[in-house]
């Protein structure tokens, strides 16, 4: 049986996999993509809540996390906010921003994939799916790939498997080890962009609750501010997703939770509350807090304090109102952890970005081998970052395999 030898194989079929293959097979080269799942993009349909957030309008490097950022900037550069919209707009793909935030028009990560496919199918690029790739080995004409349908030959190929985030969506981190094969170490992976497992008496009580406010973690010196979500093991919500992308496997840490997240000065807080106080003294104080807080803290706030819900405002020693005051200016509660890898949208860690040349994403370990998307050590905050690096990525490595390759 003959083998086919082709320029690239491209090992995963997500976001960084299928744009790379796109941006060689434009150059004449032959490309296979070998996909572990039974189809393409599974994660990518999944982005979003099912929207596809494409990228965002400020791609700073604040709103990245990477052991080398300066050379995340380099790949970031080469593809910002314009050549993705360019991009896509070129498969046909109408874009639109919300805040800075890029969707496709139809709010839909289907039509995003269905565009990617339909360019891989002109562009006759082949597709193997639901065939793990199990060994890479180098040999004179380029590399090897045991997979699960049998062995490909390749000049070149291209890692993009992406990382351990989401393993309900094949996302196993397989591809580690694969690298390690090559060479490279790997920064011990943890979830990111996940919920907070935090050590409280009141998980069960303010469970499904919603509100604003401001999170933080005063050891890493992060805040983050929105609406947050009490769950059975802690807290959720975009904001305390974005406190996440730092934590990695660091421990004890604290989440302070300001609920008082509209004012100013905590100070001001104390003025707010002692006249507020004075005017309500008729009341109870659980009916004083009703109209400031949601039903379902007013109970939890206070017991924290150790104040009775049926005591009279009026009655209040100062003592008791300065601990009001403070607890809703900072209420700390011990991070146990954070949540599955099943709940995390991408991962902290991976191939340290100094093992790879950053201007190709070539790997300094082993010549013909290249990265793209969430295998890497580069991930974002929530707001498309992610998703763009997977799509920067997957461009310039695959640039600069037709540059150097010339197919």
């Amino acid at each position: 049986m003959t083998v086919v030898l082709y320029d690239l194989v491209v090992v995963g079929g997500g976001a960084a996999g299928i744009v790379a293959a796109i941006v060689a097979a434009r150059t004449g080269a032959s490309v296979l993509i070998l996909e572990k799942n039974e189809k393409l993009g599974k994660k990518l349909l999944a982005t979003g809540n099912g929207r596809c957030n494409l990228g965002n309008d400020d791609l700073s490097l604040d709103n990245f996390v990477c052991h080398d950022l300066t050379a995340a900037k380099q790949v970031l550069e080469r593809f910002g906010t314009a050549e993705a919209v360019q991009f896509f707009a070129g498969l046909g793909l109408v874009i639109v921003s919300e805040e800075g935030r890029w969707y496709p028009r139809t709010k839909q990560a289907s039509s995003v994939l269905e565009v990617l496919q339909q360019e891989l199918r002109q562009l006759r690029v082949e597709v193997i799916t639901s065939s793990p790739v199990y060994a890479i080995v180098a040999t004179d004409t380029g590399f090897t790939l045991t997979h699960k349908a049998g062995s490909q030959a390749a000049r070149l190929v291209l890692l993009a498997t992406g990382g351990m985030a989401a393993p309900q969506l094949g996302c196993s981190g397989d591809g580690y080890a694969l690298a390690k094969a090559c060479g490279h170490s790997i920064l011990p992976p943890s979830p990111a962009l996940v919920g907070l497992k935090i050590k409280s008496l009141y998980r069960k009580a303010l469970s499904g609750l919603r509100v604003k406010a401001e999170v933080s973690i005063p050891e890493l010196n992060l805040s983050e501010r929105g609406e947050i979500i009490f769950t059975d093991y802690g807290l959720s919500g975009i904001p305390v997703f974005d406190l996440t992308r730092q934590i990695g496997h660091r421990q004890g840490l604290t989440l302070r939770l300001r609920l008082a997240y509209d004012e100013r000065e905590e100070v001001l807080l104390g003025q707010f509350w002692r006249e507020r106080i004075k005017h309500l003294a008729h009341k109870y104080i659980d009916e004083v807090l009703t109209g400031y807080l949601p039903q379902q803290l007013i109970v939890p706030v206070l017991r924290e304090i150790g104040l009775a819900p049926k005591t009279l405002a009026g009655q209040l020693p100062e003592e008791c109102i300065a601990r009001l005051c403070l607890l809703l200016w900072s209420w700390d509660f011990p991070i146990i952890g954070l949540n599955t890898w099943e709940q995390a949208q991408t991962t902290w860690g991976g191939i340290p970005l100094n093992e790879v040349d950053p201007a190709t994403l070539t790997s300094h370990r082993q010549p013909g081998i290249f990265f793209a998307g969430e295998i890497l050590d580069v991930h974002g905050r929530c707001g498309g970052y992610n998703l763009h690096w997977a799509f920067a990525s997957g461009f310039v490595a695959a640039q600069a395999i037709a540059r150097c390759h010339q197919f």
